[in-house]
This record gives C-alpha cells, structure tokens and sequence, in this order.
C-alpha cells in the first residue's frame, strides 16, 4: 500500500490556450493603441469581465461568462445613477449587499451577485455621469459578445479544475455577512461623497472585493488587493512617463489582457494587477503630469476601502458573534 499527498495547486495557474485566447481577444484593442492608447486601454477593460473566467468545457456553458460581463457593465451603470444622489448611492449599497448575501444561499446566480455585481456597483459611483457609466456599460457588453464569438472557435474540451476552496457557508453566516458587506460598502461611498474624491468607488469597490465570509480568506484578499494595486499602477506610470513608442502600448495592453486570461483560476488574487494597469493607461496617457497624484490617491483609497472592510469584521466579531457564542 502506498499513499500519495495531494496535489498541491499551483499559486498562478498559466494555461497557454488560454493565453492564446487572450492575444486574440486583445487584437482589436491592439490595433487600436498606436492610435489612441487610452481608447484601446478601455476596450481592454471591457473585456475583462468575461475574459477572466476559465473556459467552459461546453460551448453552450461558454455563454455564462458572457452573461456574466453583462451583468458586470449593467452593475457599474446601476452604480453610476444610484452616485447622482449620494444619499441614495449609500443606503443601495447596503440594501443591496443584504439582499445579494441572502440570495448567495445555494444560488450561483446569488454567489456572482454577491462577489462581482456588489462590488460593480460600487465601482460604479466613481462615474461623474450616467452617459460614462452607459458608454463603459456598453463597451463591456460588447467585449463580452467578441469574447464569447472568439471562446466559440475552441473546440469543447475539458473543464478547468479549480481548487475546493469554497464552501457555500450557512445561512445565518451569510446573513450575517451581508449586514456586513453592506455596512462597509456603505461607510466608504460615504467618506468618499464628504471628501468629494475624485473615484469615490475606488474605496467601496476594494472593501466589497476583498470581504468574504471566511476571515482568512479576507485577511489574503485584502493584502493581494493592495500590492497587486502598487505593482499595476506602478507599471503604468513607469510606460506613460518614459514617452514610449505607440507600438509599446499595443503589447503592454496585449499582453495585460493574455495574462487575464491566461491566469483565470489561479489560486493567488493576481487580477488587480492587470486590471488596474489598464485604468491607469485609461487615466493617465493624456496626462501623465497627474501620475504620482494617481497613484497616491489609487493606493491610499485601496487601503481605505481594505482597512474599512477589515475594522467592520473585527467589529462585529467581537461585539456581535462572540458574546452570542458565549452564552
């Protein structure tokens, strides 16, 4: 008799047919770059949410993850007309974050709401306007639409197989747990309408990321946020400065997107790094003047919105479960 460990899953998963997926995903994007990088850098995000999903084996399942980038446009639009009246921005976010961990219970419709759409529309209060938070919506929309047209041309295959980390939680744990999410999503939108920050969804998009119902998992999430924060902006101020040639940014902005792809699954939260290179070309192409102003104001409401989150869970650890524990 012999006995074997398991299977140590890798902490970055790289698939190369997936990574070809995103070249090709990222060719119009590409193309785009010589031209107008920072029109390019938003095509790149609006295909994110659907290009960072594992391939499904079947070609039918390969309409979810375009369900799901449609989901993820009309999250940030919901965000962005909720931000015209702040008031009302700050009770949906917590309604709306009570409401999605109820239905998270046994329900993958509930579990995407919850761990993607939540956050969307706190990012969403960042917008100035709706007719941005529409244009963005629909941008996404229709790299969701190219993206699963290009997941068509595979051939079905088998599933990614993903780590057992999660385990749906009871009831009462998730609950509990969206009067959580909802308190701290509801804390930064509020700071950041006093403070009038520029990106008032910066904050309440991290804190809503990185919470889970697992504290540990939360602890992970919330470090991993803020580095992959630093090291992504700190890639796009060191390529908007350097007066690079128009070539450079169609494969930094190609190789953002195979590496999107290419890294759905893994086991480290390593996203953030791509997706915040992008919004910084986004932001800073015309401007780079404003880099070190952006950087500050990016990292510092990063670890705002993660210090919040984390102060919410000691909270009400200590105060609301324990003495209930107790007796």
């Amino acid at each position: 008799m012999t006995t074997a460990q398991a299977a140590i899953e890798p902490a970055i998963r790289w698939g190369w047919s997936a990574a070809l997926r995103g070249a090709i995903l990222a060719i119009p994007a590409a193309a785009v770059a010589p031209h107008d990088a920072q029109h390019a850098a938003v095509l790149a995000v609006g295909l994110v949410p659907a290009a960072s999903i594992p391939l499904p084996p079947t070609r039918r399942g390969r309409l979810k993850p375009a369900a799901v980038g449609v989901l993820a446009g009309a999250s940030m639009f919901v965000g962005g007309v909720l931000a015209i009246w702040p008031p009302l921005a700050v009770a949906g976010i917590f309604v709306l974050a009570v409401l999605a961990a109820r239905l998270a219970v046994g329900r993958a419709l509930g579990a995407v709401a919850l761990s993607l759409c939540l956050p969307l529309v706190g990012i969403g209060f960042s917008f100035g306007d709706v007719e941005t938070a529409a244009t963005l919506a629909l941008v996404i929309a229709l790299g969701s639409a190219y993206g699963l047209a290009i997941s068509l041309l595979w051939p079905p295959g088998s599933a990614v197989t993903l780590p057992p980390v999660y385990v749906p939680p009871p009831r009462a744990v998730m609950v509990r747990f969206g009067y959580q999410a909802g308190t701290a999503g509801a804390i930064c939108a509020a700071v950041g309408f006093a403070l009038d920050l520029d990106h008032v969804g910066w904050a309440t998009g991290a804190a809503l990321l990185v919470m889970r119902p697992a504290p540990r998992l939360q602890e992970y999430r919330s470090l991993a946020r803020v580095v992959d924060v630093i090291v992504g902006a700190t890639v796009a101020i060191a390529l908007v400065t350097a007066d690079a040639a128009a070539w450079a940014y169609s494969v930094a902005i190609l190789v953002a997107v195979v590496c999107v792809t290419a890294t759905a699954g893994s086991r480290w939260y390593v996203m953030p790094a791509f997706t915040t290179f992008l919004v910084f070309v986004m932001l800073l192409v015309e401007d780079p003047g404003d880099a070190q102003s952006r950087f500050w104001e990016r990292v510092l409401e990063t670890a705002l919105g993660v210090g919040v989150a984390a102060v919410v869970v000691v909270v009400a650890t200590a105060y609301l479960i324990r003495p209930k524990q107790d007796r």
